[in-house]
């Protein structure tokens, strides 16, 4: 695991929903930290006990998590997709009035967190900025839950997709080579527009105009970044770490997400079993027959197969990744993971097993 921070500058968490991949993250930024790294926990939607324990429960900034005492410094920011988009205009609109004709427009309003790789695009965004700022020598980002994990790597593709499309383009004017099609669509628009004022009033389509003039404008910066995202989540000194859990679901998504993120040409360097077994149950540990003494010593013979058949199923579970490479697992805490002391511990194994 030391090797893997050494190594990187981004560290990009990826997994399904539900298996800690966020409590990870942030233990994650811990090592690094403890390391002398300066390091900086980029996360979506934290529960709200990390989110306390991190600092950023109201805040979306980038914060130092209190409470600290390490070698480098633990940062944390709440990705807030509305905010880092409003932002990204404000830097990239060409001036004032595009600005506040944007904001106060009610398709942007709705479609600015609706909009397919809008989410996708704001936490890239967010990423290729602390990355290139020179202020952290790490940062680590929390992915969302997707369905597939390329996914939400592909995601601002889509959102270029829909700057590029031939139907944005030629309401914008953009019809430069579509020959004759352009004049029959010009045509086919300008009714279109003609029967929606009088369907709906002059307002909705001066609305629909007004968007897409304005967005239009700072598309080419969209896809600037979007490439940027691009290369930098391809560069070699970007990995990628993927968490599961040996829940049946779990490990099916799992091989998938390897496989995606592999034949995509990412650099997957870890596999991370989470909650692989509780703690009293795992493979090896001498405690699992220490306490098959006891048991067997206070005459609780049932209880004591009882453990021991559940040991056994546990270690049977465990070979069910076989095929993964650089694979940790990690044993189930027997608390919740709450305050900055068990992310610490969280952290030790992490450094003992990685």
């Amino acid at each position: 695991m030391k090797q893997l921070i050494e190594n990187h500058r981004v560290i990009v968490c990826t997994g399904s929903g539900g298996v800690g991949k966020t409590t990870l993250s942030a233990a994650l930024g811990v090592v690094a930290a403890r390391m002398g790294k300066r390091v900086l926990v980029l996360t979506i939607d934290p529960a709200k006990r990390l989110a306390t324990t991190l600092g950023i429960d109201q805040s979306a900034d980038e914060v130092q998590v209190p409470g600290q005492d390490y070698a480098g410094s633990l940062h944390a920011s709440m990705v807030d997709q509305t905010r880092i988009f409003a932002d990204y205009i404000r830097r990239h609109a060409t001036d004032q009035a595009t600005i506040d004709g944007l904001f106060n427009n009610a398709l942007y309003q709705q479609l600015s967190t609706t909009l397919s790789g809008s989410q996708e695009f704001t936490s890239l965004s967010k990423l290729v900025d602390t990355a290139d700022g020179g202020r952290y020598d790490l940062v680590i980002l929390d992915t969302p839950p997707a369905a597939h994990a390329v996914d939400f790597l592909r995601a601002p593709e889509k959102l270029n997709a829909v700057f590029d499309s031939a139907i944005i383009s030629m309401f914008m004017g953009r019809t430069r080579g579509l020959k004759l099609a352009s004049t029959a669509w010009k045509m086919g628009v300008k009714m279109l527009l003609g029967t929606l004022t009088v369907l709906t009033g002059s307002q909705f389509v001066a609305t629909f105009n007004s968007f897409f003039s304005a967005i239009d404008a700072i598309a080419p910066a969209i896809r600037e970044t979007n490439l940027k995202a691009h290369h930098l989540l391809l560069d070699r000194r970007t990995a990628f770490v993927l968490i599961t859990s040996f829940d049946q679901a779990k490990i099916i998504e799992g091989e998938a997400f390897h496989d995606e993120l592999e034949n995509a040409g990412y650099h997957l360097k870890k596999v991370i079993v989470n909650r692989a077994w509780p703690a009293w149950a795992e493979p090896g540990s001498p405690q699992v027959a220490s306490v098959q003494a006891e048991l067997q010593q206070q005459g609780l013979t049932d209880l004591a197969n009882l453990h021991r058949d559940l040991c056994t199923y546990y270690a049977g579970r465990s070979r069910a990744h076989t095929r993964f490479e650089n694979i940790i697992k990690l044993a189930e805490f027997d608390t919740e993971v709450v305050g900055l002391r068990a992310l610490e511990q969280l952290a030790d194994r992490l450094e003992q097993i990685g």
